[in-house]
Protein backbone atom coordinates (compact mmCIF):
# COMPACT_ATOMS: atom_id res chain seq x y z
CA UNK A 1 0.00 0.00 0.00
CA UNK A 2 2.95 2.33 0.54
CA UNK A 3 1.72 3.46 3.98
CA UNK A 4 0.63 2.00 7.32
CA UNK A 5 -3.10 1.40 6.95
CA UNK A 6 -5.88 -1.08 6.60
CA UNK A 7 -8.05 -3.16 8.91
CA UNK A 8 -7.01 -6.25 10.84
CA UNK A 9 -9.42 -9.05 11.80
CA UNK A 10 -8.38 -11.20 14.76
CA UNK A 11 -10.16 -14.53 15.33
CA UNK A 12 -10.41 -16.78 18.37
CA UNK A 13 -8.67 -14.52 20.86
CA UNK A 14 -8.42 -15.76 24.45
CA UNK A 15 -10.04 -13.83 27.27
CA UNK A 16 -6.61 -12.60 28.38
CA UNK A 17 -5.69 -11.44 24.85
CA UNK A 18 -8.95 -9.51 24.58
CA UNK A 19 -8.27 -7.80 27.91
CA UNK A 20 -4.70 -6.81 26.95
CA UNK A 21 -5.74 -5.56 23.53
CA UNK A 22 -8.75 -3.73 24.96
CA UNK A 23 -6.58 -2.04 27.57
CA UNK A 24 -4.13 -0.84 24.92
CA UNK A 25 -6.83 0.40 22.51
CA UNK A 26 -9.14 1.64 25.29
CA UNK A 27 -12.02 -0.58 24.10
CA UNK A 28 -14.04 -3.43 25.57
CA UNK A 29 -13.75 -6.59 23.41
CA UNK A 30 -14.97 -9.07 26.03
CA UNK A 31 -18.31 -9.77 24.35
CA UNK A 32 -16.96 -10.04 20.79
CA UNK A 33 -16.11 -13.30 19.09
CA UNK A 34 -13.96 -11.60 16.42
CA UNK A 35 -12.04 -8.38 16.98
CA UNK A 36 -11.65 -5.85 14.18
CA UNK A 37 -8.89 -3.26 14.61
CA UNK A 38 -8.14 -0.39 12.24
CA UNK A 39 -4.75 1.18 11.58
CA UNK A 40 -6.15 4.52 12.82
CA UNK A 41 -7.03 2.93 16.19
CA UNK A 42 -3.52 1.55 16.46
CA UNK A 43 -1.92 4.90 15.61
CA UNK A 44 -4.06 6.69 18.23
CA UNK A 45 -3.29 4.08 20.87
CA UNK A 46 0.45 4.26 20.14
CA UNK A 47 0.53 8.04 20.58
CA UNK A 48 -1.12 7.66 24.00
CA UNK A 49 1.32 5.00 25.18
CA UNK A 50 4.89 5.08 26.51
CA UNK A 51 6.04 3.93 23.03
CA UNK A 52 4.91 7.19 21.41
CA UNK A 53 8.47 8.01 20.27
CA UNK A 54 8.31 5.08 17.84
CA UNK A 55 6.30 4.47 14.66
CA UNK A 56 4.52 1.22 13.94
CA UNK A 57 6.89 0.71 10.97
CA UNK A 58 9.89 0.87 13.34
CA UNK A 59 8.26 -1.43 15.85
CA UNK A 60 7.40 -4.01 13.20
CA UNK A 61 10.91 -3.89 11.71
CA UNK A 62 12.44 -4.43 15.17
CA UNK A 63 9.98 -7.22 15.93
CA UNK A 64 10.52 -9.12 12.63
CA UNK A 65 14.20 -8.36 12.37
CA UNK A 66 13.98 -7.19 8.72
CA UNK A 67 13.10 -4.08 6.77
CA UNK A 68 9.54 -3.63 5.61
CA UNK A 69 9.01 -3.37 1.86
CA UNK A 70 5.89 -1.94 0.33
CA UNK A 71 4.62 -3.29 -3.00
CA UNK A 72 6.24 -0.46 -4.96
CA UNK A 73 9.61 -1.06 -3.32
CA UNK A 74 9.39 -4.79 -3.95
CA UNK A 75 8.66 -4.11 -7.61
CA UNK A 76 11.56 -1.66 -7.88
CA UNK A 77 13.90 -4.14 -6.25
CA UNK A 78 12.84 -6.87 -8.72
CA UNK A 79 13.26 -4.48 -11.67
CA UNK A 80 16.76 -3.55 -10.51
CA UNK A 81 17.63 -7.22 -10.16
CA UNK A 82 16.30 -7.96 -13.68
CA UNK A 83 18.08 -4.93 -15.15
CA UNK A 84 21.36 -6.06 -13.57
CA UNK A 85 20.88 -9.57 -14.99
CA UNK A 86 20.35 -8.31 -18.54
CA UNK A 87 23.28 -5.89 -18.26
CA UNK A 88 25.52 -8.75 -17.21
CA UNK A 89 24.34 -10.89 -20.14
CA UNK A 90 24.85 -8.04 -22.61
CA UNK A 91 28.48 -7.70 -21.50
CA UNK A 92 28.99 -11.29 -22.68
CA UNK A 93 27.50 -10.70 -26.15
CA UNK A 94 29.70 -9.83 -29.14
CA UNK A 95 27.32 -8.32 -31.70
CA UNK A 96 26.77 -4.60 -31.10
CA UNK A 97 23.47 -4.49 -33.02
CA UNK A 98 22.05 -7.38 -31.01
CA UNK A 99 23.08 -5.73 -27.73
CA UNK A 100 21.47 -2.48 -28.87
CA UNK A 101 18.27 -4.36 -29.78
CA UNK A 102 18.03 -5.84 -26.27
CA UNK A 103 18.66 -2.42 -24.69
CA UNK A 104 16.03 -0.70 -26.82
CA UNK A 105 13.43 -3.42 -26.18
CA UNK A 106 13.95 -3.23 -22.40
CA UNK A 107 14.12 0.58 -22.19
CA UNK A 108 11.20 1.40 -24.48
CA UNK A 109 9.20 -1.76 -23.76
CA UNK A 110 8.87 -2.40 -27.47
CA UNK A 111 7.32 -5.34 -29.32
CA UNK A 112 9.51 -8.10 -27.80
CA UNK A 113 9.50 -6.80 -24.22
CA UNK A 114 6.86 -9.24 -22.97
CA UNK A 115 8.63 -12.08 -24.80
CA UNK A 116 11.93 -11.41 -23.02
CA UNK A 117 10.16 -10.84 -19.70
CA UNK A 118 8.31 -14.15 -19.96
CA UNK A 119 11.51 -16.06 -20.80
CA UNK A 120 13.28 -14.38 -17.88
CA UNK A 121 10.57 -15.41 -15.41
CA UNK A 122 10.31 -18.97 -16.72
CA UNK A 123 13.97 -19.95 -16.96
CA UNK A 124 16.91 -17.53 -16.75
CA UNK A 125 19.44 -20.20 -17.72
CA UNK A 126 17.58 -21.06 -20.91
CA UNK A 127 17.18 -17.38 -21.77
CA UNK A 128 20.91 -16.85 -21.31
CA UNK A 129 21.60 -19.72 -23.72
CA UNK A 130 19.03 -18.38 -26.19
CA UNK A 131 20.54 -14.88 -26.20
CA UNK A 132 24.08 -16.18 -26.60
CA UNK A 133 23.12 -18.37 -29.58
CA UNK A 134 21.09 -15.59 -31.21
CA UNK A 135 24.09 -13.32 -30.70
CA UNK A 136 26.24 -15.85 -32.59
CA UNK A 137 23.61 -15.88 -35.33
CA UNK A 138 23.75 -12.08 -35.60
CA UNK A 139 27.56 -12.17 -35.78
CA UNK A 140 27.51 -14.89 -38.46
CA UNK A 141 25.00 -12.96 -40.60
CA UNK A 142 27.05 -9.78 -40.31
CA UNK A 143 30.13 -11.60 -41.62
CA UNK A 144 28.42 -13.66 -44.33
CA UNK A 145 28.55 -12.65 -48.01
CA UNK A 146 26.10 -15.21 -49.39
CA UNK A 147 22.64 -16.53 -48.55
CA UNK A 148 22.35 -19.79 -46.70
CA UNK A 149 19.59 -22.33 -46.07
CA UNK A 150 17.97 -21.89 -42.66
CA UNK A 151 18.71 -25.45 -41.48
CA UNK A 152 22.35 -25.22 -42.59
CA UNK A 153 22.70 -21.82 -40.93
CA UNK A 154 21.14 -23.06 -37.67
CA UNK A 155 23.38 -26.13 -37.58
CA UNK A 156 26.50 -24.01 -38.14
CA UNK A 157 25.56 -21.49 -35.44
CA UNK A 158 24.02 -23.75 -32.77
CA UNK A 159 24.74 -27.35 -33.76
CA UNK A 160 20.99 -27.96 -34.14
CA UNK A 161 19.51 -27.60 -37.67
CA UNK A 162 16.02 -27.12 -36.19
CA UNK A 163 16.98 -24.50 -33.58
CA UNK A 164 15.41 -21.62 -35.57
CA UNK A 165 12.47 -23.61 -37.00
CA UNK A 166 9.06 -21.93 -37.26
CA UNK A 167 7.32 -21.80 -33.86
CA UNK A 168 10.48 -22.30 -31.79
CA UNK A 169 11.33 -19.75 -29.09
CA UNK A 170 14.65 -19.05 -30.82
CA UNK A 171 12.86 -18.30 -34.10
CA UNK A 172 10.75 -15.64 -32.36
CA UNK A 173 13.85 -14.03 -30.91
CA UNK A 174 15.78 -14.03 -34.20
CA UNK A 175 12.80 -12.78 -36.21
CA UNK A 176 12.19 -9.88 -33.81
CA UNK A 177 15.84 -8.89 -33.94
CA UNK A 178 15.98 -9.01 -37.76
CA UNK A 179 12.79 -6.93 -38.10
CA UNK A 180 14.37 -4.32 -35.85
CA UNK A 181 17.74 -4.35 -37.61
CA UNK A 182 16.38 -4.22 -41.18
CA UNK A 183 13.59 -1.78 -40.26
CA UNK A 184 11.27 -3.39 -42.83
CA UNK A 185 7.57 -2.73 -42.42
CA UNK A 186 5.11 -5.25 -43.81
CA UNK A 187 4.26 -4.31 -47.41
CA UNK A 188 0.92 -4.49 -49.22
CA UNK A 189 0.16 -7.97 -50.49
CA UNK A 190 2.54 -9.83 -48.18
CA UNK A 191 1.11 -12.38 -45.75
CA UNK A 192 2.77 -12.76 -42.35
CA UNK A 193 4.67 -15.82 -43.61
CA UNK A 194 5.85 -14.05 -46.78
CA UNK A 195 6.81 -10.98 -44.75
CA UNK A 196 8.98 -13.16 -42.52
CA UNK A 197 10.49 -14.80 -45.61
CA UNK A 198 11.44 -11.33 -46.89
CA UNK A 199 13.10 -10.40 -43.59
CA UNK A 200 15.15 -13.61 -43.57
CA UNK A 201 15.96 -13.31 -47.29
CA UNK A 202 17.32 -9.79 -46.89
CA UNK A 203 19.32 -10.87 -43.84
CA UNK A 204 20.93 -13.69 -45.86
CA UNK A 205 18.80 -16.70 -44.88
CA UNK A 206 16.63 -18.81 -47.19
CA UNK A 207 13.61 -20.23 -45.34
CA UNK A 208 11.69 -21.72 -48.26
CA UNK A 209 14.06 -21.72 -51.20
CA UNK A 210 12.52 -24.36 -53.50
CA UNK A 211 8.74 -24.43 -53.05
CA UNK A 212 8.66 -20.61 -53.05
CA UNK A 213 8.75 -20.00 -56.80
CA UNK A 214 7.30 -17.95 -59.65
CA UNK A 215 6.37 -19.09 -63.17
CA UNK A 216 8.11 -17.05 -65.88
CA UNK A 217 8.64 -16.81 -69.62
CA UNK A 218 10.93 -14.64 -71.73
CA UNK A 219 13.41 -13.34 -69.15
CA UNK A 220 17.12 -12.54 -69.26
CA UNK A 221 19.20 -12.74 -66.08
CA UNK A 222 22.72 -12.08 -64.82
CA UNK A 223 24.51 -13.43 -61.78
CA UNK A 224 25.78 -11.08 -59.09
CA UNK A 225 29.24 -11.17 -60.67
CA UNK A 226 27.79 -9.84 -63.95
CA UNK A 227 27.90 -13.10 -65.92
CA UNK A 228 24.73 -14.13 -67.84
CA UNK A 229 22.86 -16.96 -66.11
CA UNK A 230 23.26 -19.91 -68.54
CA UNK A 231 20.16 -21.78 -67.35
CA UNK A 232 17.76 -18.85 -67.65
CA UNK A 233 19.29 -17.84 -70.99
CA UNK A 234 18.85 -21.41 -72.20
CA UNK A 235 15.14 -21.39 -71.42
CA UNK A 236 14.85 -18.02 -73.18
CA UNK A 237 16.49 -19.31 -76.36
CA UNK A 238 14.37 -22.47 -76.31
CA UNK A 239 11.23 -20.36 -75.73
CA UNK A 240 10.15 -22.47 -72.76
CA UNK A 241 8.49 -21.46 -69.45
CA UNK A 242 10.68 -21.58 -66.36
CA UNK A 243 9.95 -21.77 -62.63
CA UNK A 244 12.34 -19.48 -60.79
CA UNK A 245 12.85 -20.50 -57.16
CA UNK A 246 13.76 -18.16 -54.35
CA UNK A 247 17.16 -19.86 -54.23
CA UNK A 248 17.86 -18.95 -57.86
CA UNK A 249 16.47 -15.42 -57.48
CA UNK A 250 18.67 -14.87 -54.45
CA UNK A 251 21.79 -15.39 -56.56
CA UNK A 252 20.81 -12.98 -59.35
CA UNK A 253 22.08 -9.46 -59.69
CA UNK A 254 19.89 -8.33 -62.58
CA UNK A 255 16.75 -9.61 -64.37
CA UNK A 256 15.11 -8.02 -67.41
CA UNK A 257 12.26 -8.65 -69.81
CA UNK A 258 10.39 -6.71 -72.46
CA UNK A 259 9.37 -3.14 -71.65
CA UNK A 260 5.78 -4.38 -71.42
CA UNK A 261 5.50 -7.46 -69.22
CA UNK A 262 2.21 -9.36 -68.98
CA UNK A 263 1.26 -11.06 -65.73
CA UNK A 264 -1.76 -13.27 -64.98
CA UNK A 265 -3.17 -14.91 -61.89
CA UNK A 266 -3.74 -18.44 -63.23
CA UNK A 267 -1.30 -21.00 -64.76
CA UNK A 268 -3.74 -22.15 -67.47
CA UNK A 269 -4.04 -18.61 -68.83
CA UNK A 270 -0.26 -18.21 -68.59
CA UNK A 271 0.23 -21.36 -70.69
CA UNK A 272 -2.22 -20.18 -73.33
CA UNK A 273 -0.57 -16.74 -73.59
CA UNK A 274 2.89 -18.29 -73.96
CA UNK A 275 1.59 -20.31 -76.94
CA UNK A 276 -0.21 -17.32 -78.44
CA UNK A 277 2.54 -14.72 -77.92
CA UNK A 278 5.96 -16.46 -77.96
CA UNK A 279 7.86 -13.16 -78.16
CA UNK A 280 6.40 -11.57 -75.03
CA UNK A 281 7.60 -11.63 -71.42
CA UNK A 282 4.89 -13.31 -69.35
CA UNK A 283 4.61 -14.06 -65.62
CA UNK A 284 2.16 -16.01 -63.46
CA UNK A 285 1.40 -15.16 -59.84
CA UNK A 286 -0.48 -18.46 -59.37
CA UNK A 287 -3.09 -17.04 -56.98
CA UNK A 288 -1.96 -15.18 -53.88
CA UNK A 289 1.61 -14.05 -54.73
CA UNK A 290 4.45 -15.71 -52.87
CA UNK A 291 7.50 -13.84 -51.72
CA UNK A 292 9.40 -14.97 -54.82
CA UNK A 293 6.89 -13.03 -56.96
CA UNK A 294 7.71 -9.80 -55.13
CA UNK A 295 11.46 -10.41 -55.34
CA UNK A 296 11.11 -10.78 -59.13
CA UNK A 297 8.76 -7.79 -59.56
CA UNK A 298 11.02 -5.56 -57.46
CA UNK A 299 13.74 -6.11 -60.04
CA UNK A 300 11.59 -6.01 -63.19
CA UNK A 301 9.67 -2.83 -62.35
CA UNK A 302 12.93 -0.85 -62.42
CA UNK A 303 12.76 -0.81 -66.24
CA UNK A 304 9.42 -2.36 -67.25
CA UNK A 305 5.67 -1.88 -66.84
CA UNK A 306 3.53 -4.78 -65.65
CA UNK A 307 0.14 -5.38 -67.30
CA UNK A 308 -1.84 -7.52 -64.88
CA UNK A 309 -4.98 -9.63 -65.34
CA UNK A 310 -6.70 -11.72 -62.67
CA UNK A 311 -10.01 -13.26 -61.65
CA UNK A 312 -13.07 -11.09 -61.11
CA UNK A 313 -13.90 -12.32 -57.62
CA UNK A 314 -13.27 -10.67 -54.21
CA UNK A 315 -9.97 -12.44 -53.67
CA UNK A 316 -8.79 -11.66 -57.20
CA UNK A 317 -9.56 -7.95 -56.78
CA UNK A 318 -7.68 -7.92 -53.47
CA UNK A 319 -4.60 -9.42 -55.15
CA UNK A 320 -4.80 -6.88 -57.98
CA UNK A 321 -5.22 -3.96 -55.58
CA UNK A 322 -2.31 -5.04 -53.37
CA UNK A 323 -0.01 -5.33 -56.38
CA UNK A 324 -1.05 -1.95 -57.74
CA UNK A 325 -0.48 -0.26 -54.40
CA UNK A 326 2.96 -1.84 -54.13
CA UNK A 327 4.00 -0.79 -57.66
CA UNK A 328 1.83 2.28 -58.38
CA UNK A 329 4.05 3.74 -61.12
CA UNK A 330 4.75 0.51 -63.01
CA UNK A 331 1.52 -1.47 -62.79
CA UNK A 332 -1.46 -1.32 -65.14
CA UNK A 333 -4.74 -3.26 -64.90
CA UNK A 334 -5.32 -5.30 -68.05
CA UNK A 335 -8.95 -5.78 -69.23
CA UNK A 336 -10.50 -4.63 -65.95
CA UNK A 337 -13.87 -3.49 -67.27
CA UNK A 338 -17.41 -4.24 -66.15
CA UNK A 339 -18.33 -5.33 -69.69
CA UNK A 340 -15.93 -8.30 -69.41
CA UNK A 341 -17.34 -9.18 -66.01
CA UNK A 342 -20.88 -9.22 -67.42
CA UNK A 343 -19.82 -11.16 -70.50
CA UNK A 344 -17.91 -13.91 -68.66
CA UNK A 345 -19.88 -14.08 -65.42
CA UNK A 346 -19.84 -17.66 -64.12
CA UNK A 347 -22.42 -19.70 -62.19
CA UNK A 348 -20.31 -19.51 -59.05
CA UNK A 349 -22.36 -17.50 -56.57
CA UNK A 350 -20.60 -15.39 -53.95
CA UNK A 351 -21.79 -15.70 -50.35
CA UNK A 352 -22.07 -12.70 -48.05
CA UNK A 353 -18.76 -13.40 -46.36
CA UNK A 354 -16.92 -13.12 -49.67
CA UNK A 355 -18.98 -10.12 -50.77
CA UNK A 356 -17.91 -8.26 -47.60
CA UNK A 357 -14.30 -8.56 -48.72
CA UNK A 358 -15.15 -6.09 -51.48
CA UNK A 359 -15.54 -3.34 -48.86
CA UNK A 360 -11.73 -3.14 -48.75
CA UNK A 361 -11.43 -2.47 -52.48
CA UNK A 362 -10.85 1.29 -52.70
CA UNK A 363 -8.85 1.89 -55.90
CA UNK A 364 -10.86 3.98 -58.40
CA UNK A 365 -9.90 1.68 -61.31
CA UNK A 366 -11.62 -1.28 -59.63
CA UNK A 367 -14.86 0.37 -58.52
CA UNK A 368 -16.80 -0.43 -61.70
CA UNK A 369 -16.19 -4.19 -61.37
CA UNK A 370 -16.59 -4.09 -57.60
CA UNK A 371 -20.05 -2.49 -57.83
CA UNK A 372 -21.16 -4.92 -60.56
CA UNK A 373 -20.03 -7.82 -58.40
CA UNK A 374 -21.87 -6.47 -55.36
CA UNK A 375 -25.06 -6.27 -57.42
CA UNK A 376 -24.78 -9.58 -59.28
CA UNK A 377 -23.03 -11.64 -56.57
CA UNK A 378 -21.27 -13.93 -59.05
CA UNK A 379 -17.61 -14.47 -59.91
CA UNK A 380 -15.98 -14.30 -63.34
CA UNK A 381 -12.78 -16.26 -63.97
CA UNK A 382 -10.00 -15.34 -66.34
CA UNK A 383 -9.77 -18.82 -67.85
CA UNK A 384 -13.05 -18.01 -69.63
CA UNK A 385 -11.63 -14.66 -70.77
CA UNK A 386 -8.42 -15.99 -72.26
CA UNK A 387 -9.27 -14.97 -75.85
CA UNK A 388 -9.74 -11.38 -74.72
CA UNK A 389 -6.12 -11.04 -73.67
CA UNK A 390 -4.18 -9.59 -76.59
Amino acid sequence: MGHFGGTFLLDDLTKEEKEQLGGFLQKDFSGQKNVRVTAKQMEKALQSSRFCNFTWEEILELYTGRALLVKKEEKQKEEQKRESWFQNIQLQLKNLDFRNWISEVLQNRKESYLFLLQQYKENKKELEDLLQKTDRAAETLAASEKRELLAVFAAKVTGNPHYFDEGETAEKCLSSYLKWKLKKERSNGLSNAEYKNRIYFEAGILKDELSNDVLTYGLHAWKENGEPHPGIEGFFRCKEPLKLTLKTLGGLGKITGEQKIYMVENPAVFSRLVEKYPDRTILCGNGQPKFSVFVLLDKLTENSTIYYAGDFDPEGLQIAQNLKKRYPEHFIFWKYKAEYYQKYKSEVQLDEKRIRKLDKIDLPELQEIKEAMQREKYAAYQEAMVEEYE
